[in-house]
């Protein structure tokens, strides 16, 4: 699967990073119900959240120069589901 976006982070920033489903969701005239985050080993899911049409995911830690694949699946009240990818690249600066 290809990823959606790529976000840079410090090793110990805590940040927040929107996933937004909008233009899936309003192409079939549907709504978010729930959402599952997995994080690859080395980086830290705090919490997510759904916002809206949006998925929030908060992430901490990870190893300078490390690079993390996050999925987030999506399951809408109509029972479709909807699989991406963003990719964590931690950089100390």
């Amino acid at each position: 699967m290809p990823i959606l976006e790529r976000f840079t982070k410090q090793p110990a920033d805590v940040q927040d990073y929107d996933i937004d489903f909008s233009e899936y969701l309003n192409a079939l005239t549907d709504t978010p119900a729930s959402a599952v985050v997995e994080v690859e080993p080395g980086i830290t899911l705090v919490s997510q959240l759904i916002t809206g049409q949006r998925v929030k995911v908060w992430l901490a830690g990870g190893t300078t120069g490390g690079r993390y694949k996050v999925t987030v699946r999506l399951t809408t009240s109509g029972g479709r589901v909807k699989e991406v990818e963003i990719l964590i690249l931690v950089r100390a600066t």
